[in-house]
């Protein structure tokens, strides 16, 4: 594995981790109506899939987890 690959893993993994957050905090929100509520629901949801995607690219750049790595 290369540096860049190493760069492109750690953006991906925060990139990940900052939509998993914003997922989160759309779900906390629990204020107006139900249809504001669903299309919280449907924006959580659609994070929570780019950060999939994100996840997966970090593990394609670097298998091993930037904790873990020596």
């Amino acid at each position: 594995m290369t540096r860049e690959h190493a760069g492109k893993a750690r953006w991906a993994r925060t990139k990940a981790a900052g939509l998993w957050q914003q997922a989160t905090e759309l779900d906390r929100d629990r204020t107006g109506s139900w249809e504001d509520r669903a299309g919280r629901r449907r924006a959580a949801d659609r994070l929570r899939t780019e950060a999939a995607r994100f996840e997966l690219m970090g593990r394609r750049f670097d298998p091993t987890p930037d904790d873990q790595a020596a």
